[in-house]
């Protein structure tokens, strides 16, 4: 951990340090460090904690460098969410129709697509005709279990839980009755949590847009979107951790608000 944001003054210090690295070093920042060049201290780059030991990996193999690994994040970035407010921000659906607050909606995997005519069961027929357009499709659900991750559950076995928005101060939240869409700043526990009481800043979802009008969401400011993590045959949980991994190269969750 550093105090400071001079990388100069660190990098005298590591100089003066024969038995450290000399061609760059790392500051931690807690939820991410950023690894600076230690003869040139404006080529900097910042990653995720989860990348730590793969991208040691690379550095003590000499198989990159701080700026081959900012040409990198500079194609990636097309692929992170835009971590600025939208001044004015309203929830709607995909067919931009705006979600007042109070209004109940579930939310759907709208990138996670069942084929129910190949997976028909003799369970369709017990399914009432009004909640027969649930069937095979991923909805979230918020679990009664003591930590309250919401997971995601196939429609054949649950419903979805019932969600709606609260605009305080100007931002707006996701609750489920009285509990709030949340995440931990813990790194190795950046799943997607229902929880009382307003979260803290570090703590907010963040919504954003789709090309499709469908949502995807970030840990508030966050550099990746969340993904889904399967956990079973019938679900999983929404985790904020995966698509660092495998940025560019796969479709992260989007989420479609069904209105009820």
């Amino acid at each position: 951990y550093a105090n400071t944001d001079d990388f100069g003054a660190l990098a005298e210090i590591v100089k003066r340090k024969p038995h450290c690295e000399q061609k760059y070093f790392g500051v931690n920042n807690g939820q991410t460090y950023t690894l600076v060049n230690t003869d040139n201290v404006e080529q900097k780059y910042e990653f995720s904690r989860l990348n730590l030991r793969t991208l040691g990996f690379k550095l003590w193999k000499e198989e990159t460098t701080v700026q081959s690994l900012i040409d990198e994040e500079a194609q990636l970035a097309v692929f992170r969410p835009n971590p600025s407010r939208r001044p004015g921000f309203k929830l709607h659906d995909a067919d931009g129709r705006v979600i007042v607050d109070g209004e109940p909606f579930m939310l759907h995997i709208a990138n996670y697509e069942y084929d129910p005519e190949s997976e028909m069961d003799d369970e369709y027929d017990d399914i009432p005709e009004d909640e027969r357009q649930f069937y095979g499709k991923e909805w979230v659900k918020a679990m009664s279990s003591a930590d309250q991750r919401p997971c995601f559950v196939n429609g054949a076995l649950h419903n979805g839980t019932r969600f709606h928005a609260e605009t305080i101060d100007g931002i707006m939240y996701i609750k489920n009755e009285n509990r709030y869409l949340t995440t931990h700043l813990d790194p190795m526990d950046d799943y997607l949590y229902s929880d009382v009481g307003v979260p803290a800043k570090d703590n907010r979802i963040q919504i954003h847009y789709a090309e499709d009008g469908n949502i995807r969401l970030s840990a508030w400011g966050g550099r990746t979107y969340a993904d889904y993590e399967w956990m079973g045959d019938e679900g999983g949980m929404i985790t904020f951790g995966l698509e660092e991994l495998y940025l560019g190269q796969s479709d992260p969750l989007k989420l479609r608000i069904v209105r009820l």
